[in-house]
């Protein structure tokens, strides 16, 4: 299985969420990233059997999807919500998640998208990060709930990018969703136990789960 890179895409100039001081904000303002430029996407992720989009409005977001199939991708699609986006755009958002073949988002994202039971849940998979209670996973209809191991809290930042670059590259190794998703959290919880995503704490359950799922054949 071909899992396309997620980072490996043009640096450019421009404003960053990242401050001076090594403090994190968030605005709304995009900068660099306002628009999509599709001409970074290298051709040879087309031939991906997993392609996940992370943060971005959801405009951008329906702007790459409609890329990825006007050149007749392939791929198994994800996509990942933000609070803020589903807030602001909601019916965008949802239109992202109508149009993809797996979602990632929190409860109150959840909440915002279909807390109102009149509006219909998308076909899709659904992946809910519920943080220190781990995930659930949410397949035409039926929810299936996969606990946290109790984690000490250090910096909670880039647990749910973890937690979905986890599940995916699992998938496309043959795992099944729901193995897939507790080796996944098992990640996400060590990960927030550090700051960053290059802790002792992360590399270390990394390299667990490699190996256990190393042997791991099919039934």
């Amino acid at each position: 299985m071909n899992l396309a890179p997620v980072l490996d895409l043009d640096e450019r100039p421009g404003p960053s969420a990242t401050n001076p001081d090594g403090t994190r904000s968030f605005s709304a303002e995009l900068g660099v990233a306002a628009a999509v430029q599709t001409e970074t996407f290298p051709a040879h992720y087309l031939d991906a059997d997993y392609i996940h989009l992370g943060t971005a409005p959801p405009d951008q977001q329906l702007t790459w999807l409609e890329y990825l199939h006007e050149r007749g991708c392939r791929a198994h699609i994800s996509a990942d919500m933000f609070e803020h986006y589903v807030a602001t755009y909601p019916t965008t958002s949802r239109e992202v998640c109508d149009s993809v073949d797996l979602i990632f988002m929190n409860q109150a994202e959840y909440d915002g998208l279909y807390g109102d039971a009149q509006l219909p849940v998308p076909k899709a998979p659904l992946i809910v990060k519920r943080g220190p209670f781990g995930a659930r996973l949410i397949v035409d209809g039926h929810p299936q709930e996969v606990e946290a191991p109790v984690a000490q809290l250090v910096d909670p930042t880039g647990g749910g990018e973890v937690l979905a670059g986890v599940f995916l590259a699992l998938r496309a190794d043959g795992l099944p969703e729901r193995l897939a998703l507790r080796y996944a959290v098992r990640a996400a919880s060590s990960c927030v136990a550090d700051y960053g995503v290059t802790g002792s704490h992360l590399i270390a359950e990394l390299e667990a789960i490699r190996n256990e799922t190393g042997e791991y054949q099919p039934g």
